[in-house]
């Protein structure tokens, strides 16, 4: 497929099967030398693509473990990794909107020890809603439909979300750092320890912070990270745009 999202020949077919997880980091040119190759291992990918690898319909199709699989996850000659998301592209169960992102194979509890997801990026395109999700704490196992956290990339502002109860509507929100322009390099944290979430985020010298408490409604389940191009416009078959971002350092605890 082409960086719009338009499928390519014989997509569908390489999607299935063990062929699917046969690709590693083939985007490289062997003998480059990498400055710092973002790793890959410990996450599986959600692809927005549907069971016939069109960007379609119900997504269907994740990488486990996680691979590059162009147009949507692609390896650059410095190591880093650019993830593409159209609009028109598949949905997983319960979102409006498609994503290309990595999924953290280990769960941890919430509300116990200290986590912590660092993310080093720039965003190269917004949707037409301008925003992009670009890291979360997602439940997992039988609660896997409520995110617990998510940290926003709109229009230059960075925010995060906290979800305040797992069975009634609700968030808490707070604005952790604003002025960050298209293209520019940028980094996050986000930290979980206890009771409650440090987020983080620095760009070309100025830093921000904020906290915010769990819900103790929250405590005892089991999360996990999610990082990558979760693009906030609903669905579209007309919307030819998407969301387009660059992972230049990645890591989680």
């Amino acid at each position: 497929m082409d960086g719009q999202g338009r499928p390519e020949a014989g997509l569908s077919r390489r999607m299935l099967g063990v062929a699917a997880v046969a690709v590693t980091a083939g985007a490289l040119i062997p003998g480059t030398a990498l400055a710092a190759t973002v790793s890959l291992s410990g996450w599986r990918l959600t692809l927005p693509v549907n069971s016939s690898g069109q960007p379609t319909g119900n997504a269907a199709v994740t990488l486990n473990p996680a691979v590059v699989r162009s147009p949507w996850l692609v390896r650059n000659s410095d190591g880093s990794l650019t993830f593409w998301a159209p609009t028109h592209g598949a949905t997983t169960t319960n979102s409006k909107h498609a994503r290309t992102e990595l999924v953290s194979n280990s769960d941890f509890t919430a509300g116990s020890g200290s986590h912590t997801l660092s993310a080093t990026l720039k965003v190269q395109q917004l949707p037409s809603a301008h925003d992009i999700i670009i890291g979360q704490i997602h439940c997992s196992g039988s609660k896997s439909s409520i995110p617990l956290l998510m940290l926003h990339y709109n229009n230059g502002t960075i925010s995060v979300v906290v979800r305040t109860n797992p069975t009634v509507p609700g968030t808490d929100s707070a604005t952790v750092l604003t002025g960050v322009p298209l293209n520019a390099t940028f980094s996050y944290t986000i930290t979980a320890n206890g009771s409650s979430f440090v987020t983080s985020a620095s760009y070309n010298g100025r830093s921000g912070s904020k906290t915010i408490t769990m819900n103790s409604s929250f405590k005892g389940f089991p999360v996990r990270w999610q990082a990558g191009d979760y693009q906030q416009s609903d669905v579209s078959t007309t919307d030819t745009g998407g969301g387009r971002m660059t992972i230049t350092a990645l890591s989680k605890s």
